[in-house]
């Protein structure tokens, strides 16, 4: 097949195709299902509202931050230090 022949037969395909599949009969959708509610106790509740709140305004000060242009990520996204625990005592 010369390149000109599969143009015109790739044009072809590519016109007729929509006509095509507006012609096939079409399968009914699912609806797709709400997943079910998990019973949550109060207490659990309110944790959920405290990590919920206490994100959200981490988040919020996070977006407040202005960083430089020119800034390292490695600076950006550095570990915490640990705190040590108490320092040894030498004898």
């Amino acid at each position: 097949m010369k390149r000109r022949e599969f143009a015109k037969k790739a044009l072809g395909a590519a016109a007729a195709a929509p006509l095509l599949i507006r012609s096939l009969p079409q399968q009914p959708q699912e609806t797709p299902k709400a997943e079910p509610r998990v019973k949550l106790t109060p207490e659990q509740e309110e944790a959920v509202k405290k990590a919920t709140d206490n994100r959200e305004r981490q988040l919020g000060l996070m977006r407040k931050r202005v960083l430089p242009y020119d800034l390292e990520p490695a600076f950006v996204f550095a570990a915490k230090r640990r705190k040590l625990a108490s320092k040894q005592v030498k004898s």
